[in-house]
């Protein structure tokens, strides 16, 4: 990979901390509606996932879902509407920040209900392969969404229908204020693949090039065999389970060590090692992603909140209107 692509990569990283920082400022206003959730210091195993889908494949997300979104390229302008509940969002501002979808592009949905997305991936995933084409899915989801129903039963079916969709636990170490070491069965999430007949790999999800290459094999494999795969990308949010979390259940010295972990710091150590020359233009990109999501934020304010008869629409169609 080139520098370039690197530089590509960081930038795009970058700009979801940035959005995610501002959200964490934004949650603390008047303005705020609904639960905000981010994903601060998971931003390298999004974005090095999600770069491997090609146009046309499906995609999931949580209610932790801006890295997803941004990673994938959604509207950043259109995001930001839906989470201020206006009218130009997503969904016309109904959503919120954890219903953010944009059927253009197959990003199917982000779900609100833990493991939501996990069936609705397969079964996207498994209606392509019935009409032949070569998309496949992709649904990420958090190592609590291992004790829910839905994710054993989008794992068997994918298995035995063999449906090409990738199962993606984003392990943060907790789910909601439990960590895993109490939560979890296994040592981790991929203990319950384990007596299953599917590709699984557990992947250091702060190294961008490991997660990389992780996913690169896994969309391969799936591609070629028709078949679903597995990653646990092990990682850590540096912010709690929703903006206003206390986070009063981690240790000072836990947040220290993971702040060191930071993927935005390693792999710009990285890029710097390979080429020192480009130092200069992080601090371009760092103002240029400061200023778009300042610009989403303020034209996405101006505009106006959904009526009365947008709730009436989004729940009724006329008959014979097209959904």
């Amino acid at each position: 990979m080139s520098v370039q692509e690197m530089m590509a990569n960081w930038k795009l990283m970058h700009l979801i901390r940035e959005f995610d920082l501002y959200v964490k400022e934004f949650a603390n206003t008047n303005d705020a509606v609904g639960y905000l959730h981010t994903s601060i210091g998971q931003e390298a195993s999004s974005v090095a996932i999600i770069k491997q889908l090609r146009e046309g494949d499906w995609m999931t997300s949580t209610y932790r879902n801006h890295s997803h979104g941004v990673a994938r390229g959604l509207d950043l302008y259109k995001m930001v509407a839906e989470l201020l509940g206006r009218q130009t969002g997503y969904c016309k501002g109904l959503g919120g920040s954890m219903h953010i979808a944009d059927q253009d592009i197959n990003f199917i949905g982000s779900m609100g209900i833990v493991a939501g997305g996990i069936p609705i991936a397969t079964g996207a995933a498994w209606g392509s392969k019935m009409k032949g084409t070569d998309q496949v899915a992709l649904c990420f989801f958090g190592d609590g969404a291992i004790h829910q129903g839905a994710f054993l039963e989008g794992l068997e079916f994918a298995i035995k229908f063999e449906a090409p969709v990738l199962f993606v636990c984003e392990n943060n170490l907790y789910a909601e204020s439990t960590s895993s070491e109490y939560h979890l069965l296994h040592e981790s999430a991929i203990g319950y693949v384990k007596p299953f007949d599917i590709k699984a790999i557990k992947v250091d999800g702060n190294d961008f090039e490991a997660v990389e290459a992780a996913a690169k094999e896994c969309f391969e494999w799936m591609r070629t065999h028709k078949k679903p795969a597995f990653i646990e990308s092990m990682t850590y949010k540096l912010s709690g389970q929703y903006e206003g979390d206390k986070e009063t259940y981690k240790s000072a010295q836990e947040i220290e060590y993971w702040k060191s972990r930071d993927p935005l710091l390693s792999y710009k150590a990285r890029i710097l090692e390979i080429d020192p020359s480009v130092e200069s233009q992080f601090e371009v990109f760092e103002r240029e992603n400061k200023q778009k999501v300042i610009d989403a934020f303020e034209r996405a304010s101006k505009d106006p909140f959904p009526t009365i008869e947008d709730m009436h629409n989004a729940v009724y169609l006329e008959e014979g209107a097209k959904a």
